[in-house]
């Protein structure tokens, strides 16, 4: 028989057991709870950002909801200004600015209230676009949310 057997004491190694379990259970629930608070701050982070986004969203919809009310006021104001140049041109109580000298003029605000028109269209293409842009967060917010309330 060439086994060869040592007496070792016991206590050492039952303490240092004792030691490694306590090791391993308090790195493990020390390490789950830091992730688990790192995890509800990121999503406290990115429901901020959602919630600033959606906050920025309704603000941008409420300016340019007040564009076109604006250029229909301007709108106004231009063919009321049309109106009496037309009617200054026309009247004969002023003959130092002929017919051909307000021409260019009436032209040109013509054109103006043209470019106005077709700003009012974009300003409503554009409230299109945020309103979709709206729709579209507001899925991905709820998906965002689902998908947390799964875990």
């Amino acid at each position: 028989m060439d086994d060869d057997y040592e007496i070792i004491p016991t206590s050492p190694l039952r303490r240092l057991e004792k030691r490694i379990n306590q090791v391993e259970r308090t790195s493990t629930t020390s390490e789950t709870q830091r992730l688990i608070e790192q995890i509800i701050e990121l999503i406290k982070s990115n429901q901020r950002i959602i919630d600033d986004v959606i906050k920025s969203d309704a603000e941008l919809r409420d300016e340019i909801s007040k564009v076109p009310g604006k250029i229909d006021e301007l709108l106004s104001s231009m063919h009321e200004f049309m109106e009496i140049l037309k009617t200054s041109a026309t009247e004969e109580t002023v003959t130092d600015i002929s017919k051909d000298v307000m021409q260019p003029l009436v032209n040109k605000m013509t054109e103006m209230i043209e470019q106005n028109k077709k700003g009012v269209e974009v300003g409503q293409a554009t409230l299109t676009s945020l309103g979709i842009i709206d729709k579209r967060l507001k899925r991905i917010y709820l998906q965002f949310a689902n998908t947390n309330a799964y875990r």
